[in-house]
C-alpha cells in the first residue's frame, strides 16, 4: 500500500478519462458501452463515487465484501447525474475529482494498510482508494471498444497491480481447502512476477512471500500474459479460456491449479 504511488494513480486515470471523455461527438456520448449505459453514465458513475465519498455515505457499501448490494446502489446513483448537459458531466469529473483526492491525500499512510472488510474480502482500506484507478482504467476501455478504438497498453500497471492485490483476499480465500503456487507474469508492465501461496492465503512479488535470502522453488503453476489482457479478463470483460485459446495466455505446469485460480478470478 505505497500511499503517494496510490495517489498517482487516482489522479492519472482521472486525467485519462476526462482527456477520452472530451473527444467525443453529441453521438458518441449516447452510444451503449455497457448494458443501459453509455458514456454519460459512466460519467455520473464516477461522479456519484467521488460525492457519496466525500459525503461518508458511500461507506455502508464499501466497507463490505457485497457487489450486488453496490450494483443496485449504482443503479439508484447514476441517474442523479447522466442525463445533465456534457459539459457539466466533465466539470463534475473535474472538480468533484480534485476533491476525492484531496480527501484521499488526508488519510493517513498507516491507515492505507489498516485490514479492513472491503468489496474484495478484508484487505488493506488503501485497496478501496486504489480501486478508482483500476475502475476509471477498466471503464475507458470499456468506452473505446464501444468506439471501435484498440486497448491501451500504456498506463497499465496500476490496474494489474490493483488486480494482483486484490485478488489476495479474493480470489485466494475462494480456493480454502487448495494447494500449490501460482505465478503471474505480465508482459509490457515493469511489475516483477508475483506467486500466491494457495495454501497459506497469500501473495505478492516473488521473493516478497520468503524472504530474499530463502532459495526459491518454482511455482506448480505459472501464467503468462500482456497485462492490459489480464485486467480486462479479470473482469470478465473477455475470457481467460479464450485468451489461452488464441495463444495470449501461456499456461505452464499444473493446468488444473492454473484453471481453478483462473476461474475464480474475478474483480469487479
Amino acid at each position: 500500500m505505497n500511499k503517494p504511488e496510490i495517489l498517482r494513480a487516482v489522479a492519472g486515470e482521472r486525467r485519462n478519462l476526462i482527456a477520452l471523455l472530451r473527444t467525443l461527438d453529441a453521438e458518441q456520448w449516447e452510444i451503449e458501452v455497457l448494458p443501459g449505459w453509455r458514456p454519460r453514465e459512466v460519467a455520473a458513475h464516477v461522479i456519484r463515487l467521488d460525492i457519496t465519498s466525500l459525503t461518508g455515505s458511500l461507506l455502508p457499501i464499501a466497507f463490505r465484501n457485497n457487489m450486488a448490494r453496490l450494483e443496485r446502489w449504482n443503479d439508484d446513483q447514476v441517474p442523479k447525474w447522466a442525463n445533465r448537459p456534457t459539459a457539466d458531466l466533465l466539470t463534475g469529473l473535474d472538480r468533484w475529482g480534485r476533491r476525492f483526492l484531496r480527501l484521499a491525500r488526508t488519510v493517513p499512510a498507516p491507515a492505507y494498510r489498516l485490514r479492513v472488510p472491503t468489496l474484495w474480502g478484508k484487505a488493506p482500506a488503501g485497496l478501496l482508494i486504489w480501486s478508482r484507478a483500476f475502475d476509471e482504467w477498466v471503464h475507458r476501455h470499456d468506452i473505446r471498444r464501444a468506439l471501435g478504438m484498440p486497448d491501451e497498453e500504456v498506463d497499465v500497471a496500476p490496474a494489474a497491480e490493483f488486480v494482483l492485490t486484490a485478488a489476495i483476499s479474493e480470489t485466494v480465500a475462494k480456493m480454502a481447502g487448495q494447494r500449490g503456487r501460482v505465478a503471474i507474469s505480465l508482459e509490457g508492465v515493469r511489475l516483477p512476477e508475483w506467486e500466491f501461496d494457495i495454501e497459506a492465503g497469500r501473495g505478492g512479488p516473488v521473493g516478497s512471500l520468503d524472504g530474499e535470502a530463502t532459495p526459491h522453488d518454482e511455482p506448480d503453476a505459472r501464467l503468462t500474459l500482456p497485462a492490459h489482457s489480464f485486467v480486462i479478463a479479470a473482469t470478465g470483460r473477455d475470457s481467460f479460456e479464450d485468451l489461452r485459446s488464441d495463444g495470449t495466455l501461456k499456461v505452464e505446469g499444473d493446468e488444473a491449479l492454473a484453471e481453478s485460480f483462473l476461474s475464480k478470478l474475478r474483480i469487479v
